[in-house]
């Protein structure tokens, strides 16, 4: 993995390699890069495996499905939220079929060739979450 910063921008790309894992290297990045709070503007790569999860039910809280998938896999897109260092991303990946699958990005998903991550860091910012009912969903808010 490889961290570069534009630190008056406050923009921070994550380039990683063959055979890393994209959350937990995005989990790692963040506490590198000490990004507390920050938003993942764009992420692209090739993945020899996936794992998302998608909701499954229109119950509160839903139920969710896991869904492994095997690669090569193109990184069509993905994004989401960095709160107190955790990121909380959606990917969008394309298979060899020619199937299109998005959802929550879960760890285990291994880089084939390359990932390339943007990230916005919030300096003035603090998110984290946290529950607000008995589900577990944790919710985004400031952290003061």
């Amino acid at each position: 993995m490889e961290i570069l910063e534009d630190r008056p921008r406050g923009i921070v790309v994550v380039a990683l390699r063959p055979g890393e894992l994209l959350l937990e290297s995005l989990s790692e990045a963040a506490r590198k890069a000490d990004i507390h709070s920050g938003i993942v503007l764009s992420g692209i790569g090739s993945l020899t495996r996936g794992r998302i999860h998608t909701v499954s039910s229109n119950d509160y809280p839903p139920s969710n499905d896991f869904i492994d998938l095997e690669g090569p896999l193109e990184v069509v897109q993905f994004g989401g939220i960095i709160a107190s260092y955790e990121p909380h991303i959606h990917i969008s990946l394309w298979d060899k079929a020619r199937r299109f699958h998005g959802g929550h990005l879960e760890e285990g998903c291994e880089v084939l060739a390359l990932a390339e991550l943007s990230i916005q860091r919030l300096d003035q910012l603090r998110l984290a979450r946290r529950p607000l009912d008995s589900t577990g969903i944790m919710f985004l808010g400031g952290s003061g």
